[in-house]
C-alpha cells in the first residue's frame, strides 16, 4: 500500500502545486493509495510512527516534502525494517534527493520511478548521540549531515531568516544559505576541539570554524562539504574547516562551493565509521538543518543500510 505524507505548507506553495500533478497521476492509473498530511512542524514524526504500527507487509511510505519533512519522517521511524520510502522533493534545498541522484524538478519522473522500484535500495543513516546539555542522553537520526559549528548555526536559522524569505519570493532561495554564512561567519566565535576517529588518537583543532558529519556528499542546498561521501558505503565522511583566520576561510568559500577544498590548507576531510567531538566550547549543533542543540559534546556514527529507498 502506498502512503503519501504530503507536507501541503512547506516548498512556498511547491507542494501543493506538486501534489495536484501527482494526485492526479495516481488517480488517473488507478493507484491505491492514503493521503497524510502534517498539521505542524515535527507531526511528520507522528505519522511516521503510526504508520509503522499498520498491518502491512508491504509498506510504501512517500515524502512530498523538503529535506526538513525527511528528517522528521526518519525520527518518527520505529522500526526501519517495516516500510519503504519513495521521495518527490519539493523543497528548495534537496540535498538529499540530490545525494541519491534523484529528480529534484520533475515530479511525475520521481512518481514513476517510485511505482517501478520493486525491492528498493539500501542507505545508510548517520545519528548524533549526546549526553551533555543536563537533559540526559539524547540522539537523533539524519539522511544528509549533522554539523558543529558555522553550517549548524546557518542550517537552524536559514528557514526564518528574512533573507531567505525574499529571496524565495524572487525564486533565488539558494543563494540565502551563502549569504547568511559569509554574515555568521565573521559574528561567530571559533572554537578548540577534540575529535577522535573509530577509536584512534584523539586529533585537536584549533579555531575550529565548522565540523560537518556527511552521508550525502552536500549541505545548503548543493554545497558539496566532501565531495566523496556515499550513503551507501557503510560511512560517513567529515569536512572539518579550522586552523585559519575567518578573512581567509571567507576568500576559500568559493573553492568550497566547487568541491575544490579538500587540498586546501585549513580543510581536514576523511571517512569514519564513529567520530567523537569533545569542544571547549559549546556550539549549536544540527541533524538535517533542524536543532539538536547547543552542546560541547557529541558522537557522530553510520548505522548501514538502515534505510530502504525506492529508487
Amino acid at each position: 500500500m502506498y502512503y503519501f505524507l504530503v507536507n501541503l505548507k512547506g516548498g512556498s506553495g511547491k507542494s501543493v502545486r506538486r501534489w495536484r500533478v501527482i494526485k492526479s497521476l495516481l488517480e488517473k492509473n488507478k493507484i491505491n493509495y492514503e493521503l497524510l498530511v502534517p498539521e505542524f512542524q515535527g507531526d511528520a514524526s507522528r505519522i511516521a510512527a503510526e504508520v509503522c504500527q499498520k498491518e502491512d507487509d508491504d509498506i510504501r511510505l512517500v515524502i512530498l516534502g523538503g529535506d526538513g519533512t525527511i528528517n522528521e519522517v526518519l525520527n518518527g521511524i520505529t522500526d526501519f525494517s517495516k516500510l519503504k520510502i519513495g521521495l518527490i522533493p519539493t523543497g528548495s534545498g534537496n540535498d538529499f534527493s540530490r545525494g541519491l541522484g534523484l529528480p529534484r524538478h520533475r515530479p511525475r519522473k520521481s512518481l514513476r520511478m517510485i511505482l517501478a522500484a520493486k525491492e528498493g535500495k539500501k542507505i545508510d543513516v548517520g545519528m548524533v548521540e549526546s549526553d551533555d546539555g543536563g537533559d540526559g542522553p539524547k540522539k537523533k537520526f539524519f539522511a544528509i549531515s549533522s554539523g558543529f559549528g558555522l553550517d549548524a548555526i546557518v542550517g537552524t536559522s536559514i528557514n526564518t531568516s528574512k533573507i531567505k524569505i525574499v529571496l524565495n519570493k524572487l525564486h533565488a532561495g539558494k543563494l540565502s544559505y551563502a549569504i547568511l554564512t559569509v554574515i555568521t561567519l565573521f559574528k561567530m566565535t571559533t572554537h578548540r576541539v577534540s575529535v577522535s576517529f573509530d577509536g584512534e588518537k584523539p586529533m585537536s583543532f584549533d579555531k575550529l570554524i565548522f565540523l560537518a558529519a556527511m552521508n550525502t556528499k552536500a549541505e545548503g542546498g548543493g554545497v558539496p562539504m566532501n565531495p566523496k561521501a556515499v550513503c551507501t558505503d557503510g560511512k560517513l565522511s567529515v569536512c572539518i574547516a579550522a586552523g585559519v583566520p575567518k578573512w581567509k576561510t571567507f576568500l576559500m568559500f568559493p573553492l568550497l562551493c566547487l568541491g575544490l577544498h579538500g587540498k586546501l590548507n585549513g580543510f581536514f576531510l576523511r571517512d569514519f565509521k564513529k567520530m567523537e567531538l569533545l569542544s571547549e566550547t559549546p556550539s549549536v549543533i544540527h541533524t538535517d538543518g533542524e536543532f539538536f542543540g547547543n552542546l560541547k559534546k557529541a558522537t557522530f556514527s553510520v548505522l548501514e543500510s538502515k534505510m530502504t529507498m525506492l529508487v
